[in-house]
């Protein structure tokens, strides 16, 4: 018995998987837009981060789960820590600041430190000194440094406290580098890798 080709397409089309079979490996992500009320306040109170990477930079933005009284989540994503990969992974810094406070001028800010050069000779940190100051666009910063190498050029401190002004700074660094590398950012898409 012979079939005819539209005979044999037929029984193809009969046959053909409906789904291409997934990989063992394949990782699905999905988010549901309510949290039943018996696990819902182990979200009121998680620390979650969202990793994104842009050439040899890693965004990490702090997630926020809010859920309301009928246990409907709201995801809030903040401004995030933007960390260099290339060589020492280290927050990176912005330098061309021009902001003095309290005897010295920030040569540089990160989230996680500042690089200071006195503006009087012999003008030394304690070991541990409160600072105030503005940021270029207007935000108020109040923190807490401690030095930790003392040279001819300056003084570079960590930041052990941020009293107020942390997503400020955070989103200000953000901000900064989005203007500085503008390829990366553009139209939410990774146009260009550094070599």
């Amino acid at each position: 018995m012979d079939f005819s080709s539209e005979e044999i397409n037929f029984f193809s089309e009969l046959f053909k998987p409906d789904k291409k079979p997934r990989a063992n490996n394949d990782h699905v992500l999905t988010l549901q837009s309510s949290v039943p009320a018996n696990i819902a306040h182990l979200f009121s109170n998680a620390n979650l981060t969202l990793l994104a990477e842009v050439a040899h930079y890693q965004l990490w933005f702090p997630l926020h789960l809010k859920i309301d009284n009928e246990g409907i989540m709201t995801p809030t994503l903040n401004a995030p820590e933007v960390i260099d990969t290339k060589g020492t992974q280290r927050s990176w810094r912005w330098s061309e600041l021009n902001i003095k406070s309290q005897g010295f001028k920030i040569e540089s800010i990160s989230n996680t430190g500042v690089f200071l050069k006195p503006l009087r000779k012999n003008k030394n940190l304690k070991k541990s000194q409160r600072m105030e100051f503005i940021l270029p666009n207007k935000q108020s910063i109040s923190m807490n440094i401690e030095p930790v190498r003392q040279s001819t050029q300056g003084i570079a401190a960590k930041i052990t406290q941020i009293y107020t002004g942390q997503e400020q700074l955070r989103a200000f660094i953000f901000e900064e580098h989005k203007r500085q590398y503008a390829k990366l950012y553009e139209n939410g898409q990774l146009v260009e890798k550094f070599s």
